[in-house]
């Protein structure tokens, strides 16, 4: 057994031995989709609360290696920019546009961490099967109203692959 001596890295490399190494006694069980949220939320509430104050690792726009990582249903609400004035009483309808996998190379990858751990640690989750068998989730978020403003649909394959890049990211630039 070993000790921690740097949290934040030792945390991130450990989740990332048993996503590797201890997957398929998940899976034979039918648990796997449980061990993948688990893991995840351990490693993006690490990545985000460390990257709101150090804004380090996950600094950038989505870009393409970033994008490949994210499942192709997505969507999320943008309020589209207009020159109204919002305390105007006669403004009653504000437009808002639906943005899909394409439209998030101008987000942030820490937004887009930060509404999956939204989402996760708000338990806005729902089990996707498929022959009765848990083959994904569907998560989202809320915003201050109460509204749905991100979902995503990840499979299986599509969660660990997720969670092992996020790992090996940050890892890469923690440890350079």
């Amino acid at each position: 057994m070993s000790g921690i001596n740097n949290y934040r890295i030792d945390f991130i490399k450990r989740t990332k031995e048993i996503l590797e190494g201890n997957f398929q006694s998940f899976e034979e069980k039918d648990r796997e989709v449980t061990f993948l949220l688990n893991c995840l939320l351990g490693l993006i509430v690490t990545i985000s609360e460390n990257e709101k104050r150090r804004k380090k690792v996950f600094k950038d726009n989505i870009g393409n290696d970033f994008l490949a990582l994210v499942p192709d249903k997505v969507g999320f609400v943008e309020k589209d920019q207009t020159d109204n004035d919002l305390t105007n009483s006669n403004l009653t309808v504000l437009n808002v546009k639906v943005g899909h996998k394409k439209d998030l190379r101008g987000k942030s990858e820490l937004w887009l961490i930060n509404k999956l751990r939204n989402g996760i640690a708000h338990q806005n989750i729902e089990g996707v099967n498929e022959n009765d068998k848990w083959v994904g989730v569907r998560l989202w978020n809320t915003n201050n109203d109460s509204k749905k403003d991100f979902e995503i649909l990840f499979m299986i394959e599509e969660l660990k692959s997720l969670a092992i890049a996020l790992s090996d990211k940050y890892l890469e630039v923690e440890n350079a």
